[in-house]
């Protein structure tokens, strides 16, 4: 993600913290199973509810609030859960963006171009590959991808290798979502030398564990409406830093929103 900016007397306690000795976390099942009943409660609630109604999130903000600006294409977002559990910290952030003149199908041809989502998320992304599995029907589309991601802030760089299942499913004529759940985090030990190798997974130094992400998109009015959910689930914030899983959460939605909407419009 794209570097974060802070006073300077946090920069110099995260430099301090965040140093050269990072120390290494270990991912147990207690906190492996909060992240995952997490999930369990999310899934029956926003996408059930877009799936019979068609409703989003942002639908329920108005009057100058969150989403000012959103019928012009500006994203809207809002922090749902930043909370340190079982020796862990999950990292919810929802965001929606429009964009005028823009179908199902041309998010589609985006999601699923993956040979040129270096070019399109260039910010946050080393390579990618992906491909359509067998199961697949033209309602629900399955994939499997590989992503390496490339957090950079002011203190560190981290480099991920990262697989995803993924489902795109038409649930209407007007309506899609996608389900995409990280099923292998492993992080480089030197992103500098990608020879020194990786971590073993959930045994590293913790900046992210797990993550889910879901697509909920409806087109509306000669343009499509576009909200996506990223939760994530990191090691405990140190004290003094907790500020730093939110903002990461938040520039990555944002990121997602703006970086999407842009390739859409770049291929109409």
């Amino acid at each position: 993600m794209r570097s974060l900016r802070a006073p300077a007397a946090l920069i110099l306690l995260s430099v301090s913290l965040f140093g050269a000795a990072i120390p290494i976390s270990h991912l147990d099942s207690a906190t492996a199973k909060a992240f995952d009943d997490y999930i369990a409660t999310f899934e029956k609630g926003d996408p059930v509810r877009f799936a019979a109604t068609g409703k989003l999130w942002v639908d329920k903000q108005c009057c100058g609030g969150k989403s000012a600006g959103f019928e012009e294409g500006k994203p809207a977002l809002e922090a749902r859960l930043n909370k340190d559990v079982a020796d862990g910290s999950i990292h919810h952030y929802s965001g929606a963006i429009r964009v005028p003149g823009a179908t199902i199908e041309s998010a589609r041809r985006v999601m699923q171009d993956y040979a040129n989502y270096v070019k399109y998320f260039k910010n946050d992304l080393g390579a990618a590959k992906g491909e359509r599995l067998p199961d697949s029907t033209p309602e629900d589309e399955h994939f499997s991808t590989d992503l390496q991601l490339v957090q950079t802030t002011l203190w560190i760089n981290v480099t991920y290798d990262t697989k995803y299942d993924v489902h795109y499913r038409r649930l209407a004529k007007d309506r899609w979502t996608v389900r995409s759940v990280a099923t292998r985090i492993r992080e480089q030990r030197d992103p500098k030398n990608p020879a020194a190798g990786y971590f073993p997974e959930g045994e590293d130094h913790g900046f992210l564990w797990k993550t889910n992400t879901y697509w909920s998109v409806r087109e509306r009015d000669g343009g499509l409406d576009m909200q996506v959910d990223s939760i994530s689930l990191s090691r405990p914030s140190p004290v003094g830093v907790g500020w730093w899983g939110n903002r990461r959460a938040k520039d990555a939605v944002e990121n997602m929103l703006r970086d999407t909407k842009a390739a859409i419009e770049s291929r109409k």
